[in-house]
């Protein structure tokens, strides 16, 4: 059994300085009594002493005792608790590097992610959706929404329609981006999901761990491509070449991916494989609700037992003034 105010208890230390004062102030009336009349001569006048009171007085400090222990709230046994952990937040992470130009998805790996991002959004309408673009730097396309229609036409179809986002492929800076995106509440089921190919020129695995960490923040990564070198298409029609006769080829890279995803408690599937998507990202996200629910009550707690103690001295302190009246 626990208490919830266990400091209260300290007034149970008043019960036997009430017992104290009782029987003092009945010891002073007899005393007074004797003084006026001398106890041989109580029957003759027909003088009664005053009574002990003895049961009565027991019953209101058993009664006062209760009452105390009622206050302070006690607790036993064990309850499941209700908790509301607030919303889900989904924020994705697109890669929009050059890499993501290639066919080995149709009609593009960008294209295909796009199009897996939208789906997951019509799928999901009770989670408020932010989107994330990346490549050599990063920024918020879309803030949390439910407006799936604002969603779709901000997704990007080529890598050349973000002329504002530097080439490459940094990681550390985008995870960053994701958790600031996120709403700083304790309670809310907040995840992450990053589209790319994997392409990390500067292997920044190490400081996107620490700010997914920052943020409590677990990664889904999904590989887009494939695992054999294809071509990368420029914005003239040709290929992407780095000098003269030097073709500039791409494949599906998921070493990285995984670790990330692993790293930050998450995990790696690949868009073209037979992982969906949709139900492994309601199961991550209805996980962390749960989660957080449990770390929020303890994933039960006591239940309050007061009224029992309450109902016991309400009884008892009729029961002593029937009796006092009595001289009991």
């Amino acid at each position: 059994m626990g208490f919830s105010y266990p400091f209260l208890l300290l007034l149970l230390l008043l019960i036997p300085l009430y017992l104290w004062l009782r029987a003092r102030w009945h010891s002073r009336e007899l005393k007074q009594l004797r003084i006026f009349v001398r106890p041989v001569l109580w029957d003759r006048v027909i003088i009664n002493p005053p009574p002990s009171r003895t049961l009565s007085r027991t019953l209101w400090a058993v009664s006062f005792a209760l009452l105390v222990v009622s206050v302070s709230g006690p607790t036993w046994g064990r309850t499941s608790a209700v908790v509301s952990t607030g919303g889900k937040n989904l924020v994705i992470a697109l890669d929009v590097s050059q890499s993501m130009a290639s066919q080995d998805e149709m009609p593009s790996r960008l294209a295909r992610a796009a199009s897996e991002i939208e789906r997951l959004a019509d799928e999901l309408r009770d989670v408020r959706v932010a989107l994330v673009l990346f490549s050599g730097s990063s920024r918020l396309a879309v803030p949390l929404t439910l407006d799936r229609e604002f969603l779709a036409d901000r997704l990007p179809l080529d890598p050349w329609s973000n002329p504002d986002i530097i080439p490459g492929t940094r990681l550390g800076d985008m995870v960053d981006l994701m958790g600031s995106s996120l709403p700083d509440m304790d309670l809310e089921a907040s995840l992450g999901i990053v589209f790319s190919d994997g392409g990390f020129h500067d292997y920044a695995v190490e400081s996107a761990v620490d700010a997914a960490s920052r943020y409590n923040l677990r990664l889904i990564t999904v590989g887009v491509g494939g695992p054999i070198e294809v071509t990368i298409p420029s914005p003239d029609g040709g290929v992407l070449v780095q000098a003269p006769g030097d073709t500039v080829r791409t494949c599906l890279e998921e070493e990285p991916l995984q670790e990330l995803a692993e790293r930050t408690g998450g995990v790696y599937i690949r868009l073209s494989g037979s992982d969906d998507l949709v139900s492994i990202t309601r199961s991550f996200l209805d996980n962390i609700s749960s989660r957080n629910s449990e770390l929020a009550t303890g994933g039960s707690t006591g239940s309050r037992r007061f009224q029992y103690f309450l109902a016991s001295a309400i009884i008892l302190m009729g029961a002593a003034i029937v009796l006092e009246r009595r001289g009991v």
